[in-house]
């Protein structure tokens, strides 16, 4: 197995390991801090959270296009101009990060009337915005660079590893100290402060030690280095500005007509989705590094492969998350928040299931992110983007404020616009790898819908049948979809070279596993 194989296949199961871990933690948390909060105390941290996301893409989509440019140059092994971008990057962000701070403490009031806060936690949120808002936009706006720098070498394990560890860590202290304390809001601002400066700490001490030739100082500040990255950075702005209206403003939108506690109704259903998110798309987003360097290097068939295989995998992959998503919303959301919020666990299942199905299109981009960043080939997608997502939000406003959807009318537009959006970006991104629309449909698409199909159908009748009432009954149905779903990929979603692949690293793994006991005995 070569070495680059073997560090996606890390990455990828590190990716795995944090998200199941982080899940665990974020599905224990979510009743936990209703109760300590209350629905209006949890929607306001939801509210901050958006808040910091609105922030982020102020950085002018520089975030992302700097792993990307830092890939290159580590590709290039141009050890000057990595440490020239990455030292004026750190600069910028500090620049735009203090700007921004000041923002949110002048206009905190602003805010808080904007998100129709209750009168008497008025004054409490404005201080938590002052206090959260303005430390967590300047980490926040550090933390990325280190980061950068350790994707740019391919190291998203170890990116993994540090979200395992802070996750962990924050969360067992936010269990004891919110047990302990009346001030539940700011005891919970001050460890997922500690939280960032932890990150930040971590981020910076494994860049130092994995980027070896990586050197900071006044002396390796250039600007003329930002040039490339404006150019791509602006395409990355547009894009990052373009989700945050269609996909981080559905707070905002129910928060304007409901209130906090419309936010905290939608924020567990939300969360759901963002958990299992990164367990599909982990291969996917962290291939750009690899796919930019095959561009550089003009390995086009290799380009072509990612594509067709990844895209394969990640549809495979997403439709087990997005069916046992939409299947089981409902008798999961009943056990896990039955108990705290009474029949409104009705409104989070829909949200789980909305999301299933906006996910689904997402997923359907398989690796062409990747792809399409390593051309740097984004102009495309910023102009199919930005119409429809300001399109997303006016009609999301709409049925939110004025149908009887109420909270669950916010993802329709999304889903919507998303199932038109992808077969478009589809045609687009085969035509710029030089492969067929039809072929990249029928080795892609094909089979994923199948089983799609398949499972449906399976799931369906199971459910309804059984209609799983304990949390016993929902894990072992959880267990027959992931089997069932296991052998309709196995047999029907992969080739035959592929199976006899996995049969042949299943024995190796089975061999080495058995010599091991077998010395212990």
């Amino acid at each position: 197995m070569s070495s680059t194989l073997k560090q996606i296949i890390s990455n990828t199961l590190s990716g795995w390991g944090s998200v199941f871990i982080r899940s665990i933690i974020a599905l224990l948390m979510v009743p936990f801090l209703l109760k300590q909060l209350g629905t209006n105390g949890y929607g306001l941290i939801g509210l901050l959270g958006v808040l910091l996301s609105f922030s982020q893409v102020a950085d002018l989509g520089l975030r992302q296009a700097l792993g990307r440019e830092l890939a290159e140059h580590f590709a290039r092994k141009d050890e000057k101009g990595f440490n020239e971008l990455a030292n004026t990057a750190l600069l910028l962000y500090c620049i735009i990060a203090i700007l921004l701070a000041f923002i949110c403490w002048t206009f905190s009031s602003l805010f808080v009337e904007f998100f129709k806060i209750p009168q008497e936690m008025r004054a409490v949120a404005t201080l938590a915005i002052q206090i959260y808002g303005c430390v967590s936009i300047l980490l926040s706006f550090i933390t990325p660079v280190f980061m950068a720098g350790l994707t740019s070498n391919h190291r998203f394990d170890l990116v993994n590893s540090i979200q395992i560890v802070g996750s962990i860590l924050s969360s067992l202290v936010l269990f004891v100290a919110l047990s302990l304390t009346n001030q539940a809001l700011f005891t919970w601002i001050s460890i997922m402060l500690l939280y960032q400066l932890l990150i930040l700490i971590f981020g910076y001490f494994l860049y130092k030690k994995y980027c070896s030739y990586s050197k900071f100082g006044i002396q390796f500040i250039n600007f003329s280095r930002l040039k490339s990255l404006f150019h791509l950075g602006g395409y990355m702005y547009i894009l990052q500005l373009t989700r945050a209206l269609s996909e981080r403003s559905d707070p905002l939108v129910i928060s304007y007509f409901f209130g906090p506690s419309g936010v905290a109704l939608y924020r567990p259903g939300g969360r759901i989705s963002e958990m299992v998110r990164p367990v599909v798309l982990t291969m996917a987003d962290q291939l750009y590094p690899l796919t930019t360097k095959q561009h550089i290097q003009g390995e086009k068939e290799s380009v072509k492969k990612i594509l067709l295989i990844g895209t394969r995998y990640t549809m495979l992959l997403g439709v087990l998350v997005s069916v046992g998503m939409f299947t089981f919303a409902t008798p999961f959301c009943r056990l896990w928040l039955g108990k705290t919020l009474g029949n409104d666990y009705h409104i989070v299942a829909q949200i789980m299931m909305g999301w299933s199905i906006a996910d689904l299109t997402t997923y359907a981009t398989g690796t062409q992110w990747s792809i399409l960043l390593g051309m740097k080939k984004l102009l495309f997608i910023v102009c199919t983007q930005l119409p429809t997502a300001i399109l997303n939000i006016l009609i999301s406003i709409y049925l939110v404020g004025f149908t009887n959807l109420g909270i669950p009318g916010v993802l329709i537009a999304t889903i919507t616009i998303g199932i038109i959006r992808r077969p478009i970006l589809m045609v687009y991104t085969a035509k710029q790898s030089g492969i067929t629309a039809k072929k990249y449909f029928k080795e892609s698409y094909l089979t994923p819908l199948i089983i799609l199909f398949i499972l449906c159908i399976t799931l369906f009748t199971v459910v309804t049948i059984f209609n799983p009432t304990t949390i016993t009954e929902l894990f072992f149905l959880g267990i027959f979809t992931i089997l069932f779903w296991f052998g309709l990929s196995f047999w029907i979603g992969l080739k035959k070279g592929e199976r006899e692949t996995i049969k042949k690293y299943a024995i190796e793994i089975y061999s080495k596993t058995t010599n091991k006991l077998t010395k212990k005995t």
